[in-house]
């Protein structure tokens, strides 16, 4: 083994290796809109979507550097690190922690290629291959499903289902739909509330409190109440500045090509896509999520001087999300709410779609029942009307287009697997916060130090070695 100087390994540690996978799975709102539209309509069998950011994978960025050129870079920062892990230059902890951080951007740019191929290979043979890369680096970055834990859900739709009585034709065909779906699986296990009702009521007087100036600039509005995407960024960015990021550079940017809201640490930026609309309640949680968790998190690990924590550690993407999503739930005051339901419901979208039901599915498949089960879950006295087919389909379509994005929309079990880790932080961040009921100031201080998984006592630990050499 060659040996380095701590000046090399030191470089090894700061190689630029941040890297964005969904991002490439992206295309301008208003191209992808009509596709959609065909395919809730049932005029398309899979939406035909394009995927530029794909295309031009490996073309030059505006600085001049080509990706093949970083993933090199990232994968001999890795393969040093690695090599020279018992050295005495650096610390054990700053080795383990950033070779881990290095080797997830190497597999999210594996993730991208992987999904390349989907689209840039004809033969039946190339495509298994790009198929099977794809879901193993899925695997790799963001884990398998639990399977028991998808059971309870679906034992809950299923009861939910039995128990629907339609009061028309229309309720009746989906009924029966869902109900030859359910016949022909049995779900077992039995879902357990994820926090008790004294502790949803502790957060939420903790989160009201602890935020309160940040929540103060939203408007006191009723449901009826709409924001359009301009009116929220003006609210959002003014939450900014109450929580003291706007003095730091950050900014709420307007998208069109994006269809979920996004926050760039490195930017220092927010995005919402230009379709955005809120009401005064649903930016509360948006605002605590993205910008109080999301944010507020990578900005710590800046002014820390840490960037693995400004980026994020290796293990951080779920609980971070998971967070967010507690803070959401937090400040509704209950997990009866659209944001636990829209975690939830992306596992069990991911679950139908792996087939942790013993058939994959495909997006039409999958779409075909998640839909169905939310029109059940919004029915009315046993009515499920136009209006809760219409958003039904709508939302259920917000959960297959995160689940298939970078693919065909048409291979059965072939999907981007992120969507998973929202409840499965979920998970973790409930019992972290039941652990520390008794300190929810020290928990929520240990959480906010930066973008590494605060449930992890281990990786706490080695985080805050870090942080006190960088002081």
């Amino acid at each position: 083994m060659e040996s380095k100087t701590p000046e090399q390994l030191q470089a090894y540690v700061k190689t630029k290796s941040e890297f964005t996978d969904y991002t490439r799975f992206q295309d301008e709102n208003s191209k992808r809109l009509p596709a959609r539209e065909d395919f809730i309509a049932g005029k398309e069998y899979a939406p035909a979507y394009e995927y530029p950011a794909l295309d031009s994978f490996y073309d030059l960025d505006e600085k001049g550097k080509a990706i093949a050129d970083k993933k090199s870079q990232i994968y001999e920062a890795v393969m040093e690190l690695r090599a020279h892990l018992d050295d005495d230059d650096i610390s054990s902890d700053e080795y383990e922690l950033y070779a881990q951080y290095h080797e997830v951007r190497l597999k999210r740019i594996m993730l991208v290629e992987a999904a390349r191929r989907l689209h840039h290979t004809g033969a039946s043979g190339e495509q298994v291959v790009a198929r099977n890369d794809f879901m193993r680096m899925n695997a790799e970055l963001y884990g398998e499903m639990d399977a028991p834990k998808f059971d309870a859900m679906m034992h809950t739709e299923a009861d939910m289902v039995a128990n629907f009585v339609p009061a028309d034709q229309q309720s009746e065909e989906i009924k029966a739909y869902l109900d030859a779906y359910m016949s022909r699986h049995e779900f077992v296990e039995v879902e357990k509330p994820l926090l008790d009702p004294e502790l949803v009521v502790q957060l939420n007087d903790f989160v009201l409190e602890r935020y309160s100036d940040i929540l103060a600039v939203v408007p006191e509005t009723d449901e009826s109440v709409i924001y359009d995407a301009e009116a929220c960024r003006e609210i959002m960015q003014q939450a900014l500045a109450a929580g003291g990021l706007e003095e730091k550079g950050w900014q709420i940017v307007i998208s069109s090509k994006r269809s979920n809201v996004a926050t760039n640490s490195s930017a220092k930026k927010i995005y919402i896509p230009n379709t955005t609309t809120r009401t005064a309640d649903e930016l509360k949680r948006l605002i605590l999520h993205e910008q109080e968790v999301h944010a507020r998190r990578g900005q710590n690990g800046d002014d820390a001087n840490v960037s693995v924590l400004k980026f994020g550690t290796a293990d951080y993407a779920d609980v971070e999300e998971g967070l967010g999503v507690i803070l959401e739930c937090a400040v509704a005051g209950t997990l009866q709410n659209p944001s636990f339901d829209r975690a939830r419901d992306r596992y069990i979208t991911a679950g139908l779609a792996l087939g942790v039901d013993g058939i994959p599915k495909d997006a039409r498949s999958t779409y075909d029942i998640v839909w169905r089960l939310l029109a059940v879950r919004n029915a009315r006295d046993g009515t499920i009307s136009d209006d809760i087919v219409a958003a039904a389909k709508s939302k259920a379509m917000d959960y297959v287009d995160n689940a298939f994005r970078g693919t065909n929309y048409a291979a059965p079990g072939i999907i981007y697997t992120k969507l998973k880790v929202y409840y499965e932080g979920l998970v973790k961040n409930a019992e972290y916060l039941a652990e520390h009921r008794d300190n929810l100031d020290e928990a929520f201080d240990v959480a906010m130090v930066g973008k590494c998984n605060h449930t992890d006592s281990t990786e706490v630990e080695n985080v805050q070695s870090l942080v006190a050499l960088a002081a």
